[in-house]
């Protein structure tokens, strides 16, 4: 229980104010809140849909673009942006992914198999990590002078998360990681794009309009809960799958404004 509330409560928040993001960086001032948060939720359901009736190919595009935004987000904290760094984003995401799978074949291939009829075996996690381990590579020596100054932390990070990934299971593993490596660092940033500082008063702003969307979210969420509840290992499939609904428009959103 400890698990889902992390994700669904910094998780969540953590996506809950792509509309205040997108309206701050918008292009057309003129398109107001109301049409904003009707294209988010359209671009959610269309999303949902399409993880729906392509299950293999959404979840492939869900790890690709959740890569790509898990690694931005990671080593821009130190507001390192070049478009040099691009490879080592989508590298170290996608090393962050085939470490979890690694270290969890037996679940990862449960749920995989559960959402796409897919059966994965252990060579594809192997040769998953592998491609995933030499794109980092080849991302951090190609762009070596731009992170050098936090490349040791970064790497302490890394080994930190992989002996979490080893000793821990799929849930606690993903949960940590992306509540404490990822949603609270972004909220922390998005706080101060947002009101300009980092203080209490800004993060009590944040999460004060981030309350609605996230009400609206944990109901929809709850509302498949209820219907599956009879089905526990079917839960867990559906609450990936609308973990990945709902990340392709914050990926987006996130990735607009990191380009600023």
């Amino acid at each position: 229980m400890l698990i889902f509330t992390g994700i669904l409560s910094f998780g969540i928040v953590h996506g809950a104010n792509d509309v205040i993001l997108l309206s701050k960086n918008l292009d057309k001032p003129n398109l107001n809140t109301i049409k904003l948060i009707l294209m988010y939720s359209l671009m959610v359901v269309l999303s949902a849909v399409f993880f729906y009736f392509f299950p293999l190919i959404a979840l492939i595009f869900f790890v690709l673009y959740s890569s790509y935004h898990f690694g931005e987000q990671q080593w821009t904290l130190f507001e390192k942006k070049s478009e040099k760094l691009h490879s080592l984003y989508f590298g170290y995401g996608s090393l962050i992914f085939s470490l979890l799978f690694l270290f969890n074949q037996n679940y990862v291939s449960f749920i995989i198999n559960d959402i796409t009829g897919v059966q994965l075996l252990s060579i594809h996690f192997l040769l998953y990590f592998l491609s995933s381990l030499l794109i980092f590579l080849i991302g951090l020596f190609s762009s070596y002078k731009l992170i050098i100054e936090q490349l040791l932390i970064q790497l302490v990070l890394l080994f930190v998360l992989c002996f979490m990934f080893y000793f821990s299971d799929l849930m606690l593993s993903f949960s940590v990681f992306f509540v404490f490596w990822h949603s609270i660092p972004s909220i922390i940033e998005q706080t101060k794009y947002i009101y300009g500082k980092n203080n209490f008063e800004s993060i009590f702003k944040y999460f004060k309009k981030a309350f609605l969307y996230w009400i609206i979210s944990i109901i929809g969420l709850g509302l498949f809960f209820y219907v599956l509840k009879d089905d526990q290992n079917l839960l867990i499939s559906v609450f990936f799958s609308f973990l990945a609904a709902i990340t392709l428009p914050h990926t987006l959103v996130i990735f607009k404004i990191k380009i600023k």
